[in-house]
């Protein structure tokens, strides 16, 4: 077949029974769905090599073609063998983890994170499936425009935990700034009202160090919900390994280090404009006149962070919400009932209307 990649696929078996493994955000373990038993990572990866090792010589990737793709396709796809059932698995260019689309066994494909491309380290997950439905449904309530039936005709049609590439910027910057500021004093006597204003010319500069400044690194995630999950303990890195990826989706990064540095250059900015505003208080108006920027010793670090995307179906329109697989953090935009918020505003217009009449009928 046209697509066909001269790579192995990764699977991660239990060494009592064989099933499936995956990695628990609960436990940080591997975890068997069969016979329930855990295992740390180091056990499971010598028990898989040693079992691939052994396999290499008698199995044979080769598959014959039945038809070939169009040209726009082979370069947008590829395909794998499931080494579970032997079924082919089509995936995009960037998909470094899946599930076969027969057996549903968790695949990892690690040429797509070898070489250039391997991620520097990997932040695992911390919350589970179960954990993003209750983080929905925490989400949801307590919101009164939301319509009635929801959270109980909605129906969550997939949550998939994934590995999102992310782009960690170190930089020092260099902040300048001029702005120009005024102080009103008002004061009156017998006859006049006086107003009078002082200007001031305010200069400030700062220096500052920034680490792990984070950009997702893939052209399919939206940018803004990724910072909305914001932030991630790095505390938390681990040193890359495949084994994290099993039972996950994965992708590596489409989108280059080098394209990034606009938006950290804003962050930086905004981040520096933030902590200089202590500095400008006392002052009855402050108008920015001019900014100097300097971003110096700027690298990255490749790094796979860990997210639960949800989709909901309700009337026919799929609403989709994301969740940090470390914090739990939750983002997303909830559906607003008409009916519900024509009377919402009908009853705050009638509380005034009342508030009113009262007021007047004590003034009378």
């Amino acid at each position: 077949m046209a697509l066909e990649e001269q790579s192995r696929v990764l699977e991660y078996k239990c060494p009592c029974c064989n099933a499936r493994l995956y990695f628990g955000g609960n436990t940080q373990k591997l975890t068997c769905e069969y016979c329930d038993n855990t295992f740390d990572l180091e056990t499971v990866r010598a028990f898989n090599e040693s079992a691939n090792q052994q396999s290499v010589e008698e199995v044979s990737w080769d598959a014959p073609s039945a038809q070939e793709w169009a040209e726009e396709e082979q370069q947008s796809m590829r395909a794998f063998q499931c080494p579970a059932c032997g079924g082919e698995i089509v995936t995009e260019e960037t998909t470094a983890a899946t599930f076969c689309p027969y057996c549903d066994n968790p695949t990892i494909m690690p040429s797509r994170l070898s070489g250039s491309v391997k991620p520097d380290a990997v932040l695992p997950f911390q919350t589970s499936k179960e954990d993003a439905k209750e983080a929905f449904l925490r989400l949801c309530k307590g919101k009164p425009l939301l319509p009635k039936f929801f959270t109980q005709e909605q129906r969550l049609e997939k949550i998939t935990g994934m590995y999102v590439p992310f782009w960690l910027y170190d930089c020092d910057a260099d902040f300048d700034g001029s702005y120009q500021a005024t102080r009103i004093h008002r004061w009156s006597d017998s006859e006049y009202d006086y107003t009078k204003t002082d200007h001031f010319l305010l200069r400030r500069g700062a220096k500052a160090a920034f680490n792990g400044i984070p950009m997702d690194g893939s052209s399919k995630m939206d940018d803004a919900f990724m910072e909305s999950i914001e932030p991630f303990d790095y505390s938390q890195l681990a040193d890359f390994d495949t084994a994290y990826l099993t039972g996950y989706l994965a992708d590596k990064y489409d989108v280059p280090s080098e394209q990034g540095e606009g938006r950290i250059r804003q962050r930086v900015n905004e981040a520096l404009e933030d902590a200089l505003q202590g500095s400008l208080l006392g002052y009855d108006t402050v108008v920015p006149t001019s900014r100097q920027l300097q971003v110096r010793h700027s690298k990255a670090k490749y790094v796979l962070m860990p997210v639960w995307m949800l989709n909901t179906n309700y009337r026919g329109k799929v609403y989709t919400f994301a969740m940090n697989g470390q914090t739990g953090r939750m983002t997303g935009t909830l559906p607003i009932c008409p009916k519900r918020t024509a009377a919402w505003f009908a009853g705050i217009c009638a509380g005034v209307t009342a508030l009113s009449m009262l007021l007047q009928w004590l003034i009378l």
